[in-house]
């Protein structure tokens, strides 16, 4: 994890959940609907951080871009793994 502060921490919790509720509503199960928030979360939460950086690309050095883009990468697979999930659920419901 990073060095997210609080309220960062806090959006991410609420979007986690919210998607939640959201897949719950249509017609995950809740476990499954748990597991792929996580991942989406998972794979989104360097995001926001590599973005500030690179619109202060002055202020941060080549190696702290290069690092943090490289979270955002190696976070990339956790959104894969949402997809599948929503994908093998899907595929399962359909047939």
């Amino acid at each position: 994890m990073t060095d997210e502060n609080s309220s960062e921490f806090d959006m991410f919790e609420d979007v986690r959940r919210r998607l939640v509720e959201f897949l719950v509503t249509e017609g995950r199960e809740r476990l499954d609907a748990e597991k792929i928030a996580l991942y989406v979360v998972q794979g989104l939460r360097e995001m926001p951080r590599f973005v500030k950086m690179l619109a202060e690309s002055r202020s941060h050095t080549r190696a702290e871009i290069r690092s943090t883009l490289m979270l955002v990468l190696e976070n990339a697979s956790a959104l894969e793994k949402a997809r599948a999930i929503l994908l093998q659920l899907d595929e399962a419901n359909a047939g």
